[in-house]
C-alpha cells in the first residue's frame, strides 16, 4: 500500500500544480507543490509509525496502541506547523496550497478503499 499511496499522491499533487499554474501565477506552483510536500511526509510519517507499531505489537500491545496514537498526533502537529511556516515565513499563497495538500489526502480514500476491497 506504501508505494501506491505514494503514486497516487504523486498524481494527485501534480494535478495541484496545474489546477494552481491555470488559476493563478508561478508563485502558486510553489504553494502547491508545498502543500503537496506536506502531505506526501504526513503520509511517510503515517507509514513509518504504523511499521514501528507492528513490530512492537508481537511483544507489547499496549505499547504498540499508545505509538500509534502519539502518531497520530506527531502528524497532525506536523502538518499544522508546516502550514503556518509556508504561509507565515514562505508567505506561499494559501488557496493552492491547501487545496493540493487536501487533494493529496483523498488518496488516503482511494487505496484504503481497494485494500479493504481486496480482504473480502
Amino acid at each position: 500500500m506504501n508505494k501506491r499511496l505514494i503514486f497516487l499522491q504523486l498524481v494527485l499533487v501534480l494535478v495541484g500544480v496545474v489546477i494552481a499554474m491555470l488559476l493563478y501565477d508561478k508563485s502558486a506552483v510553489l504553494a502547491a507543490l508545498y502543500g503537496g510536500a506536506i502531505a506526501l511526509a504526513n503520509s511517510q510519517l503515517l507509514v513509518w509509525r504504523v511499521a514501528k507499531a507492528g513490530r512492537i505489537a508481537a511483544t507489547n500491545p499496549q505499547r504498540s496502541t499508545y505509538m500509534l496514537y502519539f502518531g497520530a498526533v506527531q502528524r497532525f502537529v506536523f502538518v499544522l506547523v508546516a502550514l503556518a511556516v509556508g504561509m507565515g515565513v514562505f508567505k506561499l499563497i494559501p488557496p493552492p496550497m491547501l487545496w493540493t495538500f487536501g487533494i493529496a489526502q483523498i488518496a488516503y480514500f482511494f487505496t484504503e478503499r481497494d485494500v479493504l476491497k481486496n480482504q473480502e
